[in-house]
């Protein structure tokens, strides 16, 4: 009995996991075009704090849509879907974000 229950939290545990994981990656590319031209001039720090308010509503969009395309998933688990799904976006977004920055900031070669 305690290992059957043990099954069916892992298997929770790795369905939570995989609708964390496609919604903040279903999520980074919208919430990259919402903030990039705003956050040019920001420091990490802020930068990191302005990604996390502007992704607000397109987590919750993006978790919406993926309840809505997985019928059985426990509807008591959108908050926690979308406050995960925030917290892994963030650095998605950054990293996403600096790679775009360094690439403007490349000085262009020219051929000899």
């Amino acid at each position: 009995m305690l290992e059957r229950s043990f099954g069916v939290a892992a298997r929770r545990r790795r369905t939570l996991d995989a609708l964390v994981r496609h919604v903040a990656e279903a999520s980074v590319e919208a919430i990259c075009r919402l903030v990039q031209e705003r956050v040019e001039a920001m420091g990490p720090c802020e930068t990191r704090g302005y990604v996390r308010a502007r992704a607000a509503r397109e987590i919750r969009q993006q978790t919406r849509l993926a309840f809505s395309q997985q019928p059985g998933v426990d509807p008591s688990w959108e908050l926690l879907v979308v406050v995960r799904s925030t917290e892994r976006v963030v650095p998605l977004a950054m990293r996403q974000l600096a790679a775009v920055r360094q690439n403007c900031e490349m000085p262009q070669r020219r051929a000899a």
